[in-house]
């Protein structure tokens, strides 16, 4: 089997489609199943492309993806992937991340067009051809501008799905763990300054890589991950609380989507503790974090009001409140 994200393709799937190459075979559909890709079905070659695509769509569920590879003409295939609106969250990215390795792993070569949907008539011989008459009237995109377009079209469906259905939230936030919880109910409380969240796919909670009280905005750069994204919840002083999210280009494109789709209920996790957050950012290269660019970024982002309304005197803060944490030079 190969591996990436660690899902599989099956051996089944794997001789199924090398079988396919020499047999009157039109359809091969293929979906996730536990850890590894697994064949489901395949349709016979009876008549033209046309005329076969037309009994696609009775191939597909509502609310189920599929992987369809689909014969255009001898060894040249469609890769087509369907990920209905009613699929879970997870679904959706989970078809997003392993689109790569069922391509790599079945032969990149044989794929000679590229196609998403969301309905079963996407894929009929309508469908088709309206997918055709966007690709040409669009310029060529590079392989990693094709990458991205189709994490935003998942993104889009997912934020899409989930506002349509009150009870679909749920599905796009993670719990906090024990660690999480206590680190956030204790920067709530001011006894510390700064907090770093993960998701932990693997048992769906949300779990604190860091916190901690910084001395000067300058040492926030050095505790953001450089490889993979991270959720930040930041004093910037003692009234404006910061929350950032960092996705660094070195990111894999699982966890881009995975940290995309569960920001906002981030949010929503600091938000049940109690903590409002005034400022929020977004960056893809922590490095970017100085104390100068927080400082700007602040300024820029403060309502009109509250920047007009600078009192000449603070009272002390006492013991134990939210810590103020000082520029360099201030």
């Amino acid at each position: 089997m190969a591996h990436q994200s660690g899902i599989g393709v099956s051996d089944r799937l794997t001789a199924q489609f090398r079988d396919a190459h020499s047999q009157p075979i039109r359809v091969v559909q293929a979906q996730v199943t536990g850890e590894s890709v697994e064949l489901i079905t395949t349709l016979p070659q009876q008549g033209e492309f046309l005329e076969d695509l037309a009994q696609v769509p009775a191939m597909l569920s509502n609310t189920e993806p599929s992987y369809l590879l689909i014969r255009l003409d001898a060894n040249k295939w469609l890769f087509a992937t369907y990920v209905p609106d009613a699929a879970p969250v997870r679904s959706k990215m989970l078809y997003a991340s392993t689109k790569a390795t069922v391509a790599k792993a079945l032969g990149d070569s044989y794929f000679t067009e590229d196609m998403f949907g969301t309905t079963p008539q996407d894929f009929s011989p309508e469908g088709y051809r309206l997918h055709k008459t966007h690709e040409s009237s669009t310029a060529p995109l590079t392989e990693q501008e094709l990458e991205m377009e189709r994490i935003r079209e998942l993104e889009s469906h997912a934020a899409s799905s989930i506002d349509s259905r009150r009870n679909h939230v749920a599905s796009a936030q993670y719990p906090l763990d024990s660690a999480a919880e206590s680190a956030l109910k204790d920067f709530c409380r001011g006894t510390i300054n700064f907090v770093l969240l993960a998701i932990d796919a693997a048992n769906e909670v949300v779990v604190a890589s860091d916190a901690a009280s910084l001395q000067s905005h300058d040492e926030l750069a050095a505790c953001l991950p450089k490889d993979q994204p991270s959720y930040v919840l930041y004093w910037f002083d003692s009234s404006t609380t910061l929350f950032i999210y960092s996705c660094p280009t070195a990111s894999s494109v699982r966890n881009r989507m995975v940290y995309s789709t569960f920001r906002q209920g981030i949010i929503a996790n600091a938000a049940e503790i109690g903590i409002d957050i005034q400022i929020r950012l977004e960056l893809d290269d922590p490095r970017e974090i100085t104390a100068a660019w927080l400082e700007e970024e602040v300024r820029s982002r403060a309502q009109p009001e509250a920047a007009a309304a600078k009192p000449k005197f603070k009272r002390p803060m006492p013991p134990n409140r939210r810590p103020r944490t000082s520029a360099p030079g201030s």
